[in-house]
């Protein structure tokens, strides 16, 4: 208790001597918003991460990005896997709140069908009540249905133009919900007649969002109207199909080879999934290229980050990015699973080449756009938007003054998982998760399997020294509040498995190697659903 009450003063001494003795550094407003969200990559698929293998990782405009603002080395998803974090970018909210846990569409029976554009406020919503044009590009993933159920991303949302997959689109039906590539739908569309039958489908997807996004920037621009884009990318998300010019950049030697259609997917995983992000960010180096030849690139925020931590290989065998020094992979509430490439650019308005420490996350990015296009926040008497404004962290080129802006302390981040991790058992960690200033919490609802980890910049990112024995005040006043925000979350589907490590050995007198189908689900091995995750 003692350790909480000393952050709590020691943050209220910054925040007086922000007011006291700062003369706040103007920010001129920008002309749009550029938001790129990758899909399933790690923190190490990035060089600027400090992937030093440039023979085979390639990511020079991503890195070019981080060189022009600043890379956070402590940002977070607000959940492991796709739909959730999404929902926390669009509203700030966790996005459990939301009855959104799992992926939509994929298998998630009992989540909310979709984001309710009328309870959860957007980011995208509140800038077209603005007078801003706002656009959409790429995967959607918060709610599909044939029947119309699901809303649309344009209008719904405040979205004024959309091209979309894994959304309305997929079914072809809808004048609100056109494709990302029209008349080609995904391959995994519920629709096979509309399906084209090129087989490189997304290979084409990230030229397809750059494309898009440059002619809506140019829409806005003549409308004379400000901006905001999403442009989310399908790479580096399962299934993976580049092109033959694409791969040329990794050729196969005789031991890989690349076979016919799909079946080439067993084969080559590492070549297949470099050239798949080689070429999704040389798109991403003419997007820039764009914004520059407009004239817009320093009159432009940039944000780029990716929904969640990289595939497991034993879901796909494409699953082969690199969570750096993290434990844990997709779906996991180990750092793996939601500490993420996170980089913030409002170029020649702000520090250069700078990497931070500051713990950041997805539900920051509404009122930190809010904040920079000087629009007060919506009403929030339940104090249910958890994110707050970083953009200070990327505007202030004084670092004495950005060092001395923490993370509130007001503002902890909540994480949960309702559902079975994937492949090797230290992936599997407790449902819930929190952080608040250094340090990390995991634990179960029932209180089991309660772990602590310091995470300051010193420590060792690796999740494996449990060190709540030692810090029970802490332990219980973290445990306090993160026991009361999931008292408050709506009802929704919880896998058996969940924060289960029971990865089933034998003990003496039952030497069986693998429990017996007929027992209780408590004794069935966690690694029997692995196969059926298709998120």
């Amino acid at each position: 208790v003692l350790i909480m009450m000393s952050l709590n003063l020691n943050f209220s001494f910054v925040v007086l001597l922000l007011l006291s003795s700062w003369q706040v550094q103007a920010v001129s407003q920008p002309q749009g918003f550029l938001f790129i969200l990758m899909d399933d990559w790690g923190i190490g698929d990035v060089n600027a991460y400090g992937n030093k293998d440039t023979t085979h990782v390639s990511t020079p405009n991503i890195d070019g990005l981080a060189k022009d603002g600043v890379l956070f080395t402590s940002g977070y998803s607000a959940s492991p896997v796709c739909s959730p974090s999404r929902t926390a970018w669009m509203t700030s909210r966790f996005p459990a709140e939301a009855g959104i846990h799992s992926a939509l569409g994929g298998g998630c029976g009992g989540c909310a069908p979709f984001l309710d554009p009328k309870k959860f406020i957007s980011v995208t919503q509140i800038l077209h009540d603005n007078n801003y044009h706002v656009g959409h590009f790429g995967k959607w993933h918060l709610g599909a249905a044939k029947n119309g159920s699901c809303p649309s991303p344009s209008l719904a949302y405040g979205i004024d133009k959309s091209a979309t997959f894994n959304s309305n689109a997929d079914y072809g039906t809808f004048s609100d919900a056109p494709p990302l590539i029209p008349s080609c739908l995904s391959p995994r569309a519920p629709v096979p007649s509309l399906m084209c039958n090129d087989s490189h489908w997304s290979a084409h997807t990230s030229e397809a969002v750059v494309n898009l996004t440059l002619s809506f920037i140019d829409e806005a621009v003549s409308m004379k109207k400000k901006f905001y884009v999403n442009a989310w990318t399908h790479v580096s998300h399962a299934m993976l199909t580049p092109t033959d010019d694409q791969l040329a950049a990794y050729p196969f030697n005789t031991t890989c080879r690349l076979e016919a259609g799909n079946s080439g997917q067993t084969l080559c995983a590492h070549n297949v999934f470099w050239a798949a992000q080689t070429a999704t960010d040389k798109e991403l180096g003419r997007l820039f290229q764009g914004l520059r030849d407009r004239k817009l690139w320093s009159n432009t925020v940039i944000a780029l980050s990716t929904d969640n931590g990289p595939e497991e290989l034993m879901v796909f065998s494409n699953g082969v990015g690199t969570t750096g020094p993290f434990r844990g992979r997709k779906r996991s509430l180990y750092e793996g699973g939601i500490r993420l490439p996170f980089i913030m650019a409002y170029p020649g308005h702000g520090p250069q080449g700078v990497v931070d420490d500051t713990v950041v996350s997805a539900v920051d990015w509404l009122p930190t756009v809010l904040s920079l296009a000087g629009i007060p926040l919506p009403a929030d008497p339940g104090n249910m938007i958890h994110g707050h404004d970083i953009s200070p962290l990327f505007t202030f080129t004084n670092d004495t003054q950005r060092k001395l802006i923490p993370r509130p302390v007001d503002k902890p981040l909540f994480w949960e998982w309702r559902f079975a991790v994937a492949g090797p058992c230290w992936n599997d960690a407790p449902q819930l998760a929190m952080r608040q200033g250094n340090y990390k919490l995991l634990i179960n609802p029932d209180a089991s399997r309660v772990e602590l980890y310091d995470l300051s910049p010193n420590s060792s990112f690796w999740e494996g020294d449990n060190i709540a024995p030692l810090y029970p005040d802490m332990v219980s006043n973290m445990t306090a509040q993160l026991m009361k925000w999931h008292s408050t979350l709506p009802p929704g589907p919880v896998d058996d498995h969940f924060g289960c490590a029971n990865i089933g050995w034998p003990t003496p007198g039952n030497m069986q190697a693998a429990p017996s189908q007929s027992g209780a689900d408590e004794d069935k091995m966690i690694w029997e659903d692995d196969g059926m995750f298709i998120l």
